[in-house]
């Protein structure tokens, strides 16, 4: 008797477990798995959890008398983990040096005397095998799903959908609160913008869109008994509520992805409620308050940011990123590079044009990554995948005996096109909280499309159990182990990520690193070896393998082992170091100016780089590199010029500002203001005159339009650049006038109180006859009383000062055209065009100057 009860007992509890475990995990998943990669101790929580899942499921698992959908998925499921297998499964040489893509770490290999190594078919395998580790929590919840009730479905798909309203209540709170606000989940590069629950605004938009829609599958914001007649009614409100609130949600993303699919999303979810009639035929409604909603919309903040989005889309990156993917698949299809690679591989084909101090971690399309990484294989099984799913749909619409079901199968289908075209920018189905959510859908869509009643799931004896156990327990600790030594490595611990995981090279890597650091190339090297063995390309390895055999005599191998490094791209700096010193030691300055621009483009050692241009450009050769360098218009280029400024000579200066024009990319007057002022304090005024010609100053006075400076201009500046000298009283400013003469002009206001110098320009006119030409109108009342003047030598102690007289003639919305000549002679290399304030009479008052010029009229009049 005491025995049945304890039966019955455990029995009991073990039912009980599995009615929770599904919704406990999907809530956990949902809501802190939106961290990606940075996480890892979440991540390895919520795979944990999704083990424990998987176990109980593999407890009760049938097979006999499931639909032949679920059976595929199964089948795919098994298909997918044993392809990764296979992918770290080491082959021998004979194998793997014939793959494509393999030359790389086969030079490397070779360097190394690893003639007969075997390697992996992945050249990341320890990534390879975490990817595999993080396929646990969607299969659960696959097999979960696959198995539940009608019930059970519509509590889950309800449970998401609260997740998702906390989501966007959250995302719409943080747009409001701005990027100095603390209600960020996790640290992330959109702060001011509603990223909910994620880290990534497209993942948000992606989640917000797929509830959306799962939001009009019928019981799932009101139970059936709701549903009719005036329930129906608030059936249709709160769905209509809930749409708005979502579909703000989605604005506050500002992601153009989610925009884009806003109205698809909406569609779906019409169709969706019309089909289940969760709205007893009110959808036209919503679609028209929808609608109604969107127009009132327009005029807000949120809704003009994010349109202000899409003028933006031709400076998108994506289609480098698409372009360079597709180069390295070039490289290694069909076998692929093994998954989790793409962050070793992307460097090798990333062109130096595009190097900066972000690093592409993802291709921003999951199919290219998919691709490169997984090779022919992984596409296949893709498309299979795409096949069941859109089977299972058409299944649930056509054979499906309830409006449920065929609402379900419609709402699935859409929440999974939504997440497939994606996908296409984006990579939201690496988010475990998406994956999760998608393994969802697909379970409940393969045992929605079954018409047939299932038999009851069985109990898996004493010796299934145990094995379930002890896989289970094997596999939790490849999980901890992984996501904990990825933690080490983000805190910079190397040597305990190798104690905790060491099938993962990066790991050895930074272990590699530090040892060499401090001056320990023996340990330094071993470590390397063993990340190199592991990843082949590992960048940091390979330095820190190639550095350390220098440093203990082994300097041909060394040396080789470098040089080959070149190919694995620019954002290795300590290699890029070595490169640059390798190179101009063999004089290929050519060689070592891309890598010098490498460094600058990382934002290493700027000016120590800045002064090795500088010193390579004195030659011919290395002149031309940097100017080949220059026409890409690098964001070191202008401090290029600055440190020109400061060490090159004349001539130097010239032949490169000649050689820049040549070019596509021509130097712009604003390039050359250091160099002109440096000149200037030479009083080399000639200079100052050929550098202004060969800077394209079309014009005898620099930015008459006001069109370049800032708002606030400085007290002192270069030649041929406006100036507003400190007058206590007085100030000179760019602003926009009501009614401009063209758009910007130079406003002068004065307090009444004060004379002197308010505005000035530093010029280098040569002897002759001269015109100024300017735009005036008052900016007050009272116009304060002014005077241009030349001033010739300015500062020294022959300096003269010429009033200039001016004719007004008046033109359009109360501006006024003032014209008056002046002679330059020939004892005058340098002059200052100045607006002097005339009266200090107590009357404050502005005025626009606009339109500012200086034309020639000819040689001084005898």
């Amino acid at each position: 008797m005491k025995f049945d009860t304890l039966t019955r007992s455990l029995h009991f509890l073990g039912s009980s477990l599995y009615g929770r475990a599904a919704p406990l995990f999907l809530l956990l998943a949902l809501v802190v798995g939106g961290g990606g990669r940075s996480y890892p101790l979440v991540t390895a929580f919520i795979a944990l959890a999704g083990l424990c899942l998987l176990a109980i499921e593999l407890a009760r698992f049938r097979w006999a008398g499931r639909p032949i959908s679920f059976k595929f998925g199964c089948a795919l499921a098994l298909a997918w983990v044993l392809f990764i297998l296979c992918q770290i499964m080491p082959l021998p040489p004979g194998i793997w040096h014939d793959l494509p893509g393999r030359a790389i770490p086969l030079a490397f290999y070779e360097i190394m005397g690893w003639h007969d190594a075997w390697h992996p078919l992945s050249l990341t395998p320890g990534l390879t095998w975490a990817a595999l580790l993080a396929c646990v929590a969607p299969i659960a919840m696959f097999l979960s799903a696959a198995a539940m009730s009608r019930e059970d479905a519509i509590r889950l798909i309800r449970l998401a959908l609260l997740v998702a309203i906390g989501s966007a209540i959250l995302g719409i709170i943080q747009f409001g609160a701005g990027a100095a606000s603390p209600i960020y989940l996790f640290d992330t590069a959109h702060r001011g913008i509603g990223v909910g629950l994620f880290i990534n605004r497209n993942h948000q938009a992606t989640f917000l869109l797929v509830a959306l829609v799962l939001a009009a599958i019928p019981g799932v914001v009101l139970p059936d008994r709701m549903r009719k007649g005036a329930d129906g009614t608030r059936a249709g409100l709160l769905l209509f509520l809930l749409a708005t609130l979502l579909a703000g949600a989605i604005l506050a993303t500002t992601s153009r992805t989610g925009i884009t699919l806003l109205p698809v999303a909406i569609l779906g979810a019409a169709a969706v409620a019309y089909l289940g009639r969760a709205t007893t035929g009110h959808w036209p409604k919503l679609l028209i308050g929808l609608a109604v909603v969107g127009v009132g919309l327009l005029p807000t903040p949120v809704v003009q940011h994010t349109l202000a989005r899409f003028a933006t889309v031709a400076e998108d990156q994506r289609q480098d990123y698409w372009s360079n993917t597709l180069l390295a698949i070039d490289h290694s299809f069909p076998a692929g590079t093994g998954l989790g690679s793409f962050r070793t591989i992307y460097p090798t084909v990333e062109p130096l044009e595009q190097v900066g101090l972000l690093r592409v971690n993802n291709a921003h399309n999951d199919y290219l990554e998919l691709a490169l990484e997984a090779g022919l294989p992984g596409l296949v099984i893709l498309g299979l995948v795409l096949a069941l799913i859109l089977f299972s749909v058409i299944a649930g619409m056509r054979k499906a005996q309830t409006s449920w079901r065929r609402a379900f199968s419609l709402a699935a289908g859409f929440a999974f096109l939504l997440m497939v075209v994606g996908s296409v920018v984006d990579y939201p189905l690496r988010m475990t909280s998406i994956a999760v959510l998608a393994a969802l859908l697909l379970g409940l869509l393969v045992r929605n499309n079954s018409s047939q009643q299932e038999g009851k799931d069985r109990n898996a004896g004493p010796v299934a159990r145990t094995l379930i156990f002890a896989f289970a327990s094997l596999l939790g600790w490849q999980i901890v182990a992984t996501q904990w030594a990825r933690h080490q490595l983000l805190a910079g611990d190397g040597a305990g990520a190798t104690v905790s995981a060491p099938w993962l090279a990066q790991g050895w890597s930074l272990r590699a690193d530090k040892a060499a650091g401090q001056g320990l190339p023996g340990a330094g090297i071993e470590s390397a070896r063993t990340a190199l063995a592991i990843a082949p390309l590992d960048a940091v390895a390979l330095r820190a393998l190639g550095l350390g055999l220098i440093e203990t005599g082994d300097t041909v191998r060394g040396n080789a082992l470098l040089e080959a490094g070149a190919v694995l791209g620019w954002r290795e700096a300590v290699n890029q170091y070595w490169l640059v010193d390798r190179a101009l030691a063999f004089g290929a300055s050519d060689v070592a100016v891309q890598r010098l621009d490498a460094l600058l483009r990382l934002n290493r050692a700027s000016n120590h780089q800045l002064d090795r241009l500088v010193a390579i450009a004195q030659a011919l050769g290395g002149r031309a590199a940097i100017v080949e360098a220059l026409s890409d218009r690098p964001g070191w280029r202008q401090a290029f010029f600055n440190a020109m400024a400061r060490q090159a000579q004349l001539p130097t200066i010239m032949a490169v500002l000649r050689g820049v024009n040549a070019t596509t990319a021509p130097i712009a007057p604003t390039e050359t203001a250091l160099i002109r002022w440096k000149l200037a304090d030479r009083a080399e005024w000639a200079a100052v005159r050929a550098v202004w010609v060969q800077s394209h100053g079309a014009h005898l006075l620099g930015d008459g339009a006001f069109s370049l400076g800032s708002e606030d201009l400085s007290a002192a500046g270069p030649p041929l650049a406006w100036r507003a000298p400190a007058l206590p009283g007085a100030h000179a400013l760019i602003a926009e006038p009501d009614l401009p003469w063209r758009q910007e002009a130079v406003m002068v206001t004065s307090s009444g109180m004060t004379r002197g110098t308010v505005l000035a320009q530093g010029l280098v006119l040569e002897p002759g006859q001269y015109r100024l030409r300017l735009m005036q109108q008052g900016g007050s009342t009272t116009i304060p009383s002014t005077q241009w003047v030349i001033a010739c030598n300015p500062g020294g102690a022959d300096a003269t000062i010429t009033p200039i007289a001016l004719r007004w003639h008046s033109a359009r919305d109360d501006w006024k055209q003032g014209q008056g000549a002046f002679a330059i002679n020939a004892g005058c290399p340098a002059q200052d065009l100045r607006l002097e304030l005339e009266t200090d009479d107590g009357q404050s008052g502005s005025l626009f100057i606009d339109d500012v010029a200086i034309e020639r009229l000819g040689p001084v009049q005898p």
